[in-house]
């Protein structure tokens, strides 16, 4: 890697993705996304210069939820590849889409030698504990990160963990109907609410817009969690301000409490 590289991130997003680059030197670039959270191409095409040497992007996407189509991600995946850049995708959330196998890069690798796909068991499976993510890659691209990564990175008892959770196939076809079903009630009862506009999402939360701004996401999440209901503020976030926040999907009895209770609060 050069003495002088640039990372390419559209934002809203992930805060890891910055915080992984500045480790290695790099100079982050921030690329700011549209009001829907469109993946713009070419305004994406036009930031990356011959200093650019990854392009980190995340699908679907947070904080908003929105799953990108598999031919405009492959337009940008083909664009850097030409470019000698690498495209990092984090895939997450994928499990979580109705059309998420058919949207996924996982089986691009052996096409493009830039592609690196991001997955983990942390969030459609439930195992924040179990801290496994992995990555699948070309063979040369993986021969790379072999050099550099840290050895034992994955224990045993995690690994065996893992493999039991994609074989659960029950529990795989329950979390996404129950997940689809919640959401969608959830996503109603929000846009009821005078002042609020949820973002459509393809995972399991919702990003809500206030769009009154006698009260702030700060605000809000402050009341609530005198409530004992925990949100996420997103004014965090790059690219976005304090009239944002997310929620979990979760039971269809804590998330009429939450509604119940944000009513209760801005009215």
């Amino acid at each position: 890697m050069p003495s002088h590289f640039k990372a390419l991130i559209p934002i809203p997003s992930f805060s890891e993705y910055e915080k992984a680059a500045l480790r290695v030197g790099a100079e982050v670039v921030f690329v700011q996304s549209s009001d829907n959270f469109e993946l713009e191409n070419e305004k994406i095409k036009q930031a990356i210069t011959p200093e650019t040497k990854i392009l980190c992007i995340c699908n679907p996407h947070s904080p908003s939820g929105r799953l990108y189509c598999k031919k405009e991600i492959l337009d940008l995946v083909d664009f850097c590849q030409k470019k000698d850049v690498i495209f990092s995708i984090d895939e997450n959330y994928i499990e979580f889409a109705d059309k998420g196998q058919e949207t996924t890069l996982a089986g691009m690798v052996k096409e493009y030698e830039n592609l690196f796909v991001i997955r983990s068991v942390t969030k459609f499976y439930g195992m924040a504990g179990i801290r496994l993510g992995y990555g699948i890659a070309s063979p040369n691209l993986v021969a790379k990160l072999e050099n550099v990564r840290l050895p034992w990175s994955i224990n045993s008892l995690a690994s065996c963990a893992t493999l039991a959770a994609f074989n659960d196939t029950d529990f795989i076809e329950n979390t996404k109907t129950t997940i689809a079903r919640e959401r969608e009630a959830l996503a109603k009862s929000l846009n009821e609410i005078e002042c609020l506009s949820v973002y459509p999402s393809v995972t399991n939360f919702l990003l809500v817009k206030i769009t009154n701004r006698k009260i702030t996401s700060t605000k809000l999440k402050e009341a609530l969690t005198k409530e004992h209901i925990l949100i996420r503020d997103c004014c965090t976030f790059m690219g976005l301000d304090d009239s944002y926040f997310r929620v979990t999907v979760r039971s269809a009895k804590d998330n009429q409490k939450l509604v119940q209770t944000i009513k209760q609060i801005i009215h």
